[in-house]
């Protein structure tokens, strides 16, 4: 195994890359072109992935792709299958991000069923990934289904200087992105229309545009991590 690889074990556990189908863990359909493959075609497979799927929200985030993506890998973990895309920013420095398997429906957790979710949102975790994200910070990418944070189950100090409306409840607002510094892309369940809200822990949330800032947020992850 690539040396650098192996330092990752201590954030992903122990894993093994597969070149070739085993008999003992499930590799989604759509990966399976990848084993066996030459590094620049994995990558232009898994870029051809993303592209089919969320060409315009994720238009930045794909252009980075196509500059920094150097290695694409797929990963055994136990019974389980993960990809490891691997970047190389503009200082030099090698970034690991670890796309997790898609889903299979359903797959739904208890406690986001109720959400009346955008159509775009659900899909991008049963087509691409369930979860992408920075491997050392955890952050950066969207959140696995099962680790997404309501923000009702947490403290927040800055709460009590807010002036929120009346109407809005932190048990309606779920955080689906960390920036690793303090910040959360949430969808906002409080508006009739599912809405994009940045939760910060020391400052007041701000009203977004949810796909312009995911897909800004995970371009600069790579760009300027």
């Amino acid at each position: 195994m690539n040396p650098t690889y192996t330092a990752l074990t201590q954030y992903l556990g122990a894993f093994s890359v597969l070149n070739e189908l085993p008999a003992d863990s499930v590799v989604p359909p759509a990966w399976q072109a990848l084993l066996g493959s030459p590094a620049p075609d994995r990558i232009r497979l898994v870029i051809a992935l993303w592209e089919q799927q969320y060409p315009r929200e994720f238009s930045t985030l794909l252009s980075v792709f196509r500059q920094h993506l150097v290695a694409v890998e797929v990963l055994a973990q136990d019974t389980k299958c993960s990809l490891l895309y691997v970047f190389k920013n503009p200082r030099g420095e090698y970034l690991h991000y670890l796309g997790q398997a898609p889903l299979v429906a359903p797959q739904l957790p208890a406690t986001l069923s109720g959400f009346p979710w955008p159509d775009r949102f659900l899909p991008f975790y049963a087509q691409l990934h369930n979860g992408w994200y920075e491997v050392v910070s955890h952050a950066v990418g969207l959140l696995p289904l099962e680790e997404m944070l309501l923000l009702s189950e947490h403290e927040w100090g800055i709460l009590e200087e807010l002036d929120l409306p009346s109407t809005f409840s932190l048990t309606n607002v779920l955080g689906v992105l960390s920036s690793g510094a303090g910040g959360y892309l949430c969808w906002n369940f409080n508006e009739a229309v599912p809405a994009g809200l940045v939760w910060w822990d020391d400052e007041a949330p701000d009203v977004v545009e949810f796909w312009d800032i995911l897909d800004e947020w995970a371009a600069m992850g790579i760009q300027d991590y």
